[in-house]
This record gives C-alpha cells, structure tokens and sequence, in this order.
C-alpha cells in the first residue's frame, strides 16, 4: 500500500510548501498530493483553497493575483511563528524538485469552484517538459476536467476524487470513463465500493487518513493508498506491518 503525503506532510509543516514536500519526502513518503490554480498570469501555483486567506496573510482569490504578486503572501503563515516564510510555490519549481526524487506526485486538478481555463492543457504540457508523465497521477472532483485529460493524453493516470457522497459503484465509473483510480473520503467508504473497484480493477486512494485506526481500516480493505498528513506514522507502521 502507497503513502501519499497530503499536500506534502501537513499534519507538521506549512501545507502545499516546498519545506513540506521535502519533508514528505524525508519522511518516506511514496507519493506526494498537491493541488494547482492557475494566477492572473497564467503561471500554475500550488495552493489549495481558491481564496488565500486560510493559508497565508493575504486575502482575495488566486485567480485575481500574478505570481509576483503572490510572492509578498506567506504560505507558512499558519506556523510562521515556527517556520517563519515560506512563497507559494509554482508547479515548475516542484516538478524540478521531485523529478530528481525517486516518489512519485498526485496532482489535484483545483477546478471544481471556478474552471480554469486551460488548466488540464497547461498542467500536461508542463509535466512533459520534465518527462514526468510515468510518475505522476491527475485527479479532480471535477470529472469533465478529468475527461478532458483523458482525451488530451490517455497515457496519464486519473483518479476521480469522491467527497460527501460516495459513488457505490465507483469501480464501475472509473472504469467507464478510463480512470484508473478512486479517491474516496475515509469518512465515507463502504467495503463494498473497495470490492466493486477491485472487481474492475480499479486502485483505491482514501482520504484522509491520519490515524493507525484508519490506515488499519485501510489496509485491512484492500485499498491501494493512504493520503494521509502524517506520512511517517503510517509508513512506519506499514514497514512493522510487512
């Protein structure tokens, strides 16, 4: 079973940061999730609401800034008391990071509130420049963006994100349009939707998972991945486990 580091090991450093990842990374992590927004300028920035406020010290929607104008916000601003500054980083900084780093990344595709144009196009485009298209996973709650992807390039893994109502049958739906995998909430998964994904081969990445309980659960299912903010925890237990 896969360990995906929740925008990078969020349950102790600033969420969707370069100090984060590495420090996913650190932990052992096999996988990292981030989500990606496009600026006011076409540049592809890490972050996961579509309002900054939550995340750093500054206020209004990603969409309405440049990345110049970003960089003056804190992205650490929820421990900047512990870890001081830290930019929202671009998509291209990370991928010229992890494309050295033996894990491989699940890219959320942050489309579901406002659907930015060009954002499947860009991301894809930008993936390739690094030869990064065997190592990396695109999902969405946005199911048309993930069509979208499959039609640009059917090479690329998709996994369909599932959140307050779990698809019953999502081995079946995934399978229908091409997606290779499941993202349910933890919350709300059932045996059965493991059993029916397996049944179409489909793999099976449940959010979030941050206690042994649940990575228990988990593993005790079947599924293929934990997203999890604590990627140590569960990678240790896992590795004892085994």
């Amino acid at each position: 079973m896969k360990i995906i580091a929740h925008r990078g090991y969020s349950g102790k450093y600033p969420e969707n940061t370069m100090l984060g990842f590495k420090k996913a990374a650190e932990a052992g992590c096999d996988e990292i999730e981030l989500d990606v927004q496009i600026t006011k300028d076409d540049i592809l920035v890490i972050i996961h609401d579509e309002d900054i406020r939550r995340t750093t010290d500054g206020r209004g929607l990603v969409k309405d800034y440049s990345y110049e104008e970003l960089l003056q916000f804190n992205a650490g601003h929820l421990q900047a008391e512990e870890f001081g500054f830290h930019p929202i980083p671009t998509l291209d900084e990370y991928l010229d990071w992890v494309k050295d780093v033996p894990i491989t990344t699940n890219i959320e595709l942050k489309n579901r509130k406002y659907y930015y144009e060009k954002l499947e196009e860009k991301t894809i485009a930008l993936i390739e420049s690094y030869q990064l298209e065997n190592k990396v996973i695109l999902s969405s709650f946005n199911y048309a963006s993930l069509v979208k992807c499959k039609q640009l390039r059917p090479n690329i893994e998709c996994g369909v994100i599932s959140g307050q109502a779990e698809i019953w049958n999502g081995g079946y739906f995934a399978k229908t349009f091409g997606f290779e995998s499941y993202h349910p909430d933890y919350k709300k998964l059932t045996i059965g939707t493991v059993r029916n994904c397996i049944e179409y081969g489909i793999k099976v990445n449940v959010w979030n998972v941050n206690t042994i309980e649940a990575l228990k659960d988990i593993y005790n299912m079947g599924c293929n991945g934990a997203i999890t903010n604590y990627p140590d925890l569960c990678k240790k237990w896992l590795e004892d486990k085994i």
